[in-house]
């Protein structure tokens, strides 16, 4: 008995140019439009959960889930709902954003720059301050952060045709 040449398997086989270009019109499907409106709908769903948290629950958010010791806040539930409002406020801003990109570059930056001022101060928070939570609460919101932050840069310049056109 002979052996028949076995057909290679479609991993074995090497790409050609009509894969290549497959490949491409998958990862085009990502349009400058869905790529803002994902960052934007991504941080009106952390800062509109957190915010809403912060101004109705702070306790529940610093002590139950945070660990805080509820000696130790005092009385700092005000300043928690006053951020949680303002947080809350931004959300919606995002959802309006996402509703009419066009003309919209200076709320987007706006939004940008606030995401990444509240990424360097949780990193200092968790890395300068002695705060009352546990360790992986502070760095978790550190972590979500920075990674907020990343994406609202990279899909403010990804969508600055969006933004400015129309």
């Amino acid at each position: 008995m002979t052996d028949s040449p076995e057909e290679p398997s479609p991993a074995e086989t090497p790409a050609t140019p009509q894969d290549i270009t497959e490949v491409r019109r998958i990862r085009e499907k990502m349009t400058p439009e869905t790529t803002l409106g994902t960052a934007l709908l991504a941080y009106a769903a952390l800062n509109g959960l957190t915010g809403l948290l912060m101004l109705t629950f702070p306790r529940a958010l610093w002590v139950s889930i945070g660990g805080a010791d509820s000696g130790v806040l005092g009385n700092a539930y005000a300043s928690t709902r006053f951020a949680g409002a303002a947080m809350a406020a931004l959300a919606v801003a995002a959802l309006l954003v996402m509703r009419k990109s066009a003309r919209q570059s200076t709320l987007v930056t706006v939004l940008t720059i606030e995401a990444t001022l509240v990424a360097v101060a949780t990193v200092l928070n968790g890395v300068v301050d002695d705060v009352p939570t546990d360790d992986w609460f502070t760095w978790l919101v550190a972590i979500g952060s920075v990674a907020l932050a990343g994406f609202m840069w990279w899909a403010r310049i990804v969508a600055r045709k969006v933004l400015k056109d129309r």
